[in-house]
């Protein structure tokens, strides 16, 4: 039996991408038949995106980091009654060290560099939990089209009419290849959701496989394609133009790389 708090719990890892691919697919169909829980959902992403836009960031107190260190059974330095119990010379001599230390013109570059190291460090790590909870979502999404009935919303092979459909239905305009391989089906697109936001579909199948290609508006600078694979899956991830391409399927890795260079290339030319 689901209590509140098991419930609570299992739709935090939900919205935070963290449950399996299977448990994932059936809160989606539940979510559609339930719309209170839906909005559970929409309040809790709202939450978190009203977070991760405001919030402010501080490192941890020493005290803190001393205290985790103990509980994980890493050494942490502490001040022992020896140490608070030093002689006035020894603390006399401690403070004119660290006079002369202070006053070496370097440290400030030096700490300069120490702070700006750590605020990089703490941007990758997080870029690389956002990036790997997005590879999550778009696993999710084109496992859930695949295994449905909704592949598409407008089915066109097309980009006249896709295209319009789509910049109606999202608000910007996306670009729309219809025709990236010769051996390749265009299929038309449907309306999706990543990180609480609406992106475009793009559907594809070449041979037995599906291909999917999400795009939404990105403010970032464009980036050359980046590939993971998850779950049986091939992803590939790049910007392009201020818009977000993400690209997935089960095809090999040579067939999976042409096809990303195609749709690439295919937009550059545009």
């Amino acid at each position: 039996m689901t209590t509140p708090a098991s419930e609570s719990r299992r739709l935090d890892a939900f919205v935070d991408g963290e449950l399996d691919l299977k448990s994932q697919l059936d809160l989606e169909r539940q979510l559609e038949d339930e719309p209170a829980l839906a909005r559970q959902v929409d309040d809790l992403r709202h939450l978190r995106a009203l977070v991760r836009e405001t919030a402010t960031y501080h490192t941890a107190p020493d005290a803190l980091r001393a205290r985790l260190a103990s509980r994980l059974g890493a050494p942490a330095p502490a001040a022992g009654p020896a140490a608070r119990a030093r002689p006035a010379g020894a603390r006399h001599a401690s403070v004119e060290a660290t006079r002369r230390w202070l006053a070496w013109r370097p440290l400030g570059a030096a700490l300069a560099f120490a702070t700006v190291l750590a605020v990089a460090l703490n941007l990758v790590w997080v870029q690389s939990i956002e990036t790997d909870r997005l590879v999550d979502e778009v696993v999710a999404n084109h496992a859930r089209a695949t295994v449905s009935e909704r592949l598409v919303d407008v089915a066109s092979s097309d980009h006249h009419t896709v295209k319009p459909f789509l910049s109606a239905k999202l608000g910007f305009s996306p670009p729309v290849v219809d025709q990236p391989l010769p051996n390749c089906a265009f299929l038309g697109g449907r309306v999706d959701y990543v990180d609480g936001r609406p992106v475009a579909a793009l559907v594809y199948r070449q041979g037995q496989h599906i291909v999917s290609s999400l795009i939404w508006p990105s403010n970032g600078a464009d980036r050359a394609p980046t590939y993971v694979e998850e779950r049986g899956f091939r992803i590939a991830h790049w910007t392009h133009r201020q818009m977000e391409h993400w690209l997935i399927s089960d095809l090999n890795r040579e067939e999976f790389r042409a096809f990303v260079h195609a749709i690439a290339a295919a937009e550059a030319d545009r």
